[in-house]
């Protein structure tokens, strides 16, 4: 069985430990961050068909939804949907691929000399308007979800999010690697 991750940097700091916890399959992951949905989408042919996978765990969000300079969005949530919708249309005309979509974790504001747990989430990125979109697409779609936004939550985020408020910690990488080798395993 061979499972492809692709994702942002979040999926690149997850990534080794997957392949390592999940022997029963070969885990492959471009090297590169996968950035956002369009970047995805762009290169879907090379990162998902010419790698003939059986599974297909896809996670990005963060980047889409980061503020740029000029106050907007990366990529727009109505752009965001859409990209969504056509990576899940391309991976419905590969013969016996399955999807899993990943929630984007959590983004929270660091604040220098205030303890990590009193951090607040970025409200500005809308994180949970673009979980809240991607949910509604990939529920209508019949695609299982593996919610990453809630392992960390429900872990600690402040022992889970690193010091940008955004990457991984140690643990953080640990339990978002089990969640993605469960759902793995849930189509073995």
């Amino acid at each position: 069985m061979k499972v492809v991750l692709i994702g942002d940097s979040i999926r690149m700091g997850y990534l080794p430990l997957v392949a390592k916890k999940c022997k029963e399959a070969e885990v492959w992951g471009p090297t590169e961050n996968c950035r956002h949905s369009l970047w995805a989408l762009d290169h879907f042919q090379m990162w998902v068909p010419d790698m003939n996978p059986d599974i297909v765990h896809v996670n990005f969000g963060i980047h889409d939804a980061i503020i740029q300079d000029d106050g907007k969005h990366q990529i727009l949530l109505a752009q965001y949907r859409l990209c969504l919708q056509r990576f899940i249309a391309k991976v419905k005309q590969l013969d016996k691929v399955q999807m899993i979509w990943a929630t984007t974790t959590p983004l929270y504001i660091p604040k220098e000399g205030v303890p990590m747990t009193e951090w607040k989430v970025s409200e500005k990125a809308e994180i949970a308007k673009y979980n809240a979109a991607a949910l509604e697409i990939v529920k209508h779609e019949g695609i299982p979800v593996n919610d990453l936004h809630e392992v960390i939550v429900c872990n600690d985020f402040s022992k889970c999010i690193s010091e940008d408020g955004c990457h991984m910690t140690d643990l953080g990488n640990e339990v978002l690697s089990d969640a993605v080798v469960k759902s793995i395993k849930s189509f073995m």
